[in-house]
């Protein structure tokens, strides 16, 4: 009797060891790459990798302007801009970065410094374009009381510089306005007496 139980104990005991499964093993993590510099493991795991982006610089040193050149072009800048939103009121206001960007669309640039030495005279007309076409608004001389001041400067400028004779313009204003000084002239006049000597090429 006692060797039955004792069999039936071993017959129980190896069915049970039959039947036990062994566990899972436990798989290896998952590694995923998010986005281009972040590597996650194991769920919780993260490595930031910073990303290196080449930095496009400009040596001032290397320009074929002269700091005078490139001083002028950021003082025909700054005019433009003040002309702008003394005379142009109702519009919006000109900003130093529309300005700019206006200037690089059109000389192709990204400074001053890169501009070349041949399109310094073309980009000095071009800023003086920009001015100039405010200035001939008819309401230019009413909001802006250094126009008359800014007309006269250019008048005698150009021809003293550009065209070789200080007195060129007084000929003009003689016969046109029985005139004999830019201070006499009318607004309209000196509006004139501008275009003409604008227009007006060296001998």
């Amino acid at each position: 009797m006692e060797d039955k139980k004792q069999k039936l104990i071993e017959i129980v005991r190896g069915a049970a060891r039959k039947t036990t499964r062994r566990k899972p093993a436990r798989p290896a993590p998952a590694v995923r790459i998010e986005g281009s510099h972040n590597i996650v493991g194991d769920g919780n795991t993260v490595i930031h990798a910073q990303t290196v982006r080449p930095r496009n610089t400009i040596d001032p040193r290397a320009s074929e302007l002269s700091e005078a050149q490139k001083l002028r072009l950021r003082e025909l800048l700054n005019e433009w801009i003040a002309v702008h939103n003394t005379v142009r009121t109702r519009a919006r206001p000109l900003t130093h970065a529309a300005a700019w960007s206006s200037f690089q669309k059109k000389f192709r640039v990204t400074s001053y410094h890169i501009l070349p030495l041949a399109r310094f005279d073309e980009a000095v007309r071009w800023l003086q374009q920009q001015r100039a076409r405010i200035d001939g608004m008819k309401t230019a001389p009413l909001r802006d009381a250094r126009w008359r001041a800014r007309q006269i400067a250019y008048i005698k400028a150009r021809c003293k510089n550009q065209l070789g004779d200080a007195e060129l313009y007084r000929a003009y204003i003689q016969r046109r306005f029985c005139k004999s000084s830019l201070a006499e002239l009318t607004d309209d006049e000196l509006a004139a007496t501008r275009a003409y000597i604008a227009q007006k090429t060296p001998a």
